[in-house]
């Protein structure tokens, strides 16, 4: 069905002639005869009674017609929306936590400014929870931001929820037993974290102080692939993601830790205030290219781990072989 013969059949309907359809549609009387057999050809049905004069919809075609105007009205709402919301221009300032810069930022802001070449990008990255306050005092226009599943925003922001990041902990490979541990069993251990003002690193506190623990951190310091170098070095444990573990170079050095009593998984955001409507569209196509980049990383270092083991077990093996020797 194409619309211009829809448009016809309505019209000829409404005018009550095709000589009054023509004449509202500015257009020649032949032509809307044409469209109207067009719309009765695709959909297989006679829609005027032509033995009539001046032709009246048939039984059928009264309630096609009534369909047609219906997406008409539909069509001309769209049209209105469009007019009414263009591109947005000027500048879309967007907050982004500590850790999603890390993972996703490179990946995704080639799509968002590809797709939004009219707007100007200030990303500014940071503690979510810091976004979250800059976002209430009007500093910014959204946010992607990783905070508990039982966040509670405020009435003046909209929230939806991107994913899961799930957390673990880790430490140098054969360090600790490859059994399931409780958290309490690594009381008096020291921790290679982010510095103060991380929720990940709050939670954790939060988790030792519950069982009446404290929390020892030995190095306080940004940088996921870093942290995991000096976790491999023996200098503490680790909590990452689990995406950036199968991802790091060190990978083959680390062991994550099997916790029954503790397994966060702490939820992606995308936050912006309720008022901001214009700069929904954009900062939700940017939501999408981040768990994009996300799932890609996890695409790629999953064969990568494998590559790395089989490396090193062919290695062994050699090894072995050269000792047999």
């Amino acid at each position: 069905m194409k619309l211009e013969d829809i448009t016809a059949f309505v019209a000829v309907v409404r005018y009550e002639s095709v000589t009054g359809a023509a004449e509202a549609l500015l257009t020649r009387q032949p032509l809307i005869s044409r469209r109207v057999q067009s719309l009765e050809r695709d959909l297989g049905v006679t829609l005027l009674d032509r033995q009539t004069k001046p032709p009246r919809p048939t039984p059928l075609g009264r309630r096609v017609y009534e369909r047609c105007e219906s997406v008409l009205r539909e069509v001309a709402s769209i049209e209105d929306l469009i007019r009414g919301d263009p591109a947005p221009g000027g500048t879309l300032r967007i907050g982004v936590s500590e850790v999603i810069a890390e993972l996703a930022l490179l990946d995704a802001m080639p799509s968002m400014m590809e797709e939004n070449p009219g707007l100007a990008v200030e990303i500014t990255s940071g503690w979510s929870t810091d976004m979250i306050a800059r976002l209430m005092d009007g500093d910014l226009d959204g946010a992607i931001v990783v905070l508990p599943n039982t966040t509670q925003f405020d009435p003046g922001l909209t929230a939806t929820r991107l994913g899961e990041l799930r957390m673990v902990v880790v430490a140098r490979k054969g360090a600790l037993p490859a059994h399931p541990l409780h958290l309490a069993d690594l009381g008096g251990m020291g921790w290679v974290l982010n510095p103060e003002g991380c929720g990940f690193r709050e939670g954790l506190h939060s988790a030792f102080h519950d069982r009446g623990m404290s929390l020892q951190v030995n190095i306080g310091t940004f940088g996921t692939e870093q942290k995991l170098g000096l976790v491999a070095h023996g200098v503490g444990l680790g909590f990452v993601p689990d995406c950036m573990l199968a991802a790091s170079a060190y990978v083959d050095d680390l062991q994550p830790v099997d916790l029954d009593d503790f397994s966060p998984r702490p939820c992606i955001w995308r936050v912006a205030p309720v008022r901001a409507e214009r700069t929904h569209g954009p900062i939700a196509r940017f939501g999408d290219g981040v768990m994009r980049a996300l799932e890609n990383m996890v695409a790629k270092a999953l064969p990568s781990a494998a590559r790395r083991r089989d490396a090193r077990a062919g290695a062994d093996t050699a090894a072995r072989g050269t000792t047999g020797q």
